[in-house]
């Protein structure tokens, strides 16, 4: 049950990042350094189909992987509470990213009401759930420089340092979008193919 969940875990952000990187291909005209990658599934686009068909895919995946971490962190010794707040928040923002497939711009419901936002602390919950799992010495590493890079970006994008203009705020959310994403894949991957503890391991509430 844990291999195929934790699988589409691995899928979810690979899909995500194909669509985030097909612009040209999915609307001629499209330029990824100035349009946000929600703009490839505007409701009157030719091939908008395709993309919010995709989108909603990678949701349903990231929604399964939520469930498979909530499996594996049990399964590594996690605590049942930490281990329960990091699948839940994955699996929060894939309902989100279904959401924004359902209701695609300019749908005031693409935004899946804040949803999405459950992206900036799931890195963090995961590192808490793992941190005191023996091992994943370079998983707890990446988480952690993950959840600096995804509040900073998110700064970036709400206005911080005034950095983000016209000109290549399609290009600061893709970087926001490699920070919230993909790790979830690699953190999917990490527990997919760790050895499976004792199971005389004694279970931790947290």
């Amino acid at each position: 049950m844990i291999r195929p969940l934790l699988l589409a875990g691995a899928i979810a952000p690979v899909i995500y990042v194909a669509l985030a990187a097909s612009g040209p291909l999915l609307a001629p005209g499209y330029d990824p350094a100035t349009q946000m990658i929600s703009e490839l599934g505007v409701a009157d686009l030719p091939r908008a189909a395709v993309f919010n068909i995709g989108l909603m895919l990678a949701g349903v995946l990231t929604v399964m992987a939520g469930a498979g971490f909530w499996l594996a962190l049990r399964r590594a010794g996690a605590g049942a509470v930490a281990a329960a707040l990091a699948a839940l928040a994955v699996a929060v923002f894939g309902v989100s990213i279904v959401i924004g497939g359902l209701f695609p711009l300019p749908d005031e419901r693409h935004l899946g009401w804040g949803l999405g936002y459950a992206a900036q602390i799931a890195p963090l919950l995961m590192l808490v759930a793992l941190w005191r799992v023996p091992g994943h010495a370079a998983l707890k590493l990446f988480l952690g420089l993950n959840v600096i890079a995804v509040n900073a970006l998110l700064a970036v994008m709400f206005g911080i340092g005034d950095l983000v203009d016209g000109a290549d705020v399609g290009l600061w959310q893709r970087a926001y979008g490699l920070a919230v994403y993909p790790w979830i894949g690699i953190a999917a991957l990490a527990l997919l193919t760790s050895p499976r503890p004792s199971a005389l391991r004694p279970a931790r509430a947290f």
